[in-house]
């Protein structure tokens, strides 16, 4: 019984690879892994930046090349809007809702929206809790678009066994600007 539940493990890590599902820590978990809401750390690491980084992670992402020279800090209002879009993502992800997904990432493609289906529906198939913890990089700025180079680390399992982890991956989040706003998107899985 155990090898079937540790596939299926593995299937929904990569599921959640393939598609670049991001959420942050969830520092006080319910039973089924869903957040609460009440208290999390923060997604977006303002004490961590790297120049080159950002724009490795704009190029693998975005739709134009850029350099150094039209790159600019995000600032401390748009760093709290994105860190709004990203929590927003994390709540879909947590309480296993497209919908919910939908909100912070609008354009969320056919087969990634399929994808996130079934991970949702194998989650909902166990009494597992799910963690993952998304850590990024400040983010810089290009235009009407954000790229945020980030870390996921999976935990999970039986809420009454050792969990177990799957990661750190790295992937590359391009966040764009709209008038109420920043959205994701895309996502892309760098390593």
């Amino acid at each position: 019984m155990a090898k079937p539940l540790e596939n299926m493990a593995k299937a929904v890590w990569m599921a959640v690879a393939l598609v670049g599902l991001s959420m942050a820590e969830n520092t006080s978990p319910t039973a089924s892994g869903a957040s609460t809401g009440a208290s999390r750390q923060r997604i977006i690491q303002s004490d961590v930046s790297s120049q080159q980084l950002q724009i490795a992670v704009y190029n693998a992402v975005g739709s134009t090349q850029i350099t150094p020279a039209n790159l600019r800090p995000a600032s401390a209002e748009e760093m709290g809007a994105m860190e709004q879009t990203l929590q927003k993502y994390q709540d879909g992800i947590e309480n296993l809702s497209i919908a919910q997904v939908l909100q912070a990432w609008p354009t969320l493609d056919k087969q990634r929206k399929a994808k996130l289906g079934e991970v949702f529906r194998a989650f909902r198939a166990t009494s597992w809790t799910r963690k993952l913890d998304l850590r990024c990089a400040a983010p810089t700025v290009v235009e009407k678009s954000a790229s945020l180079d980030c870390r996921e680390n999976l935990t999970y399992g039986p809420a009454k066994a050792k969990p177990r982890q799957a990661g750190p991956i790295r992937v590359a989040i391009l966040l764009k600007a709209q008038a109420n706003g920043w959205v994701v998107e895309n996502m892309k899985r760098l390593d």
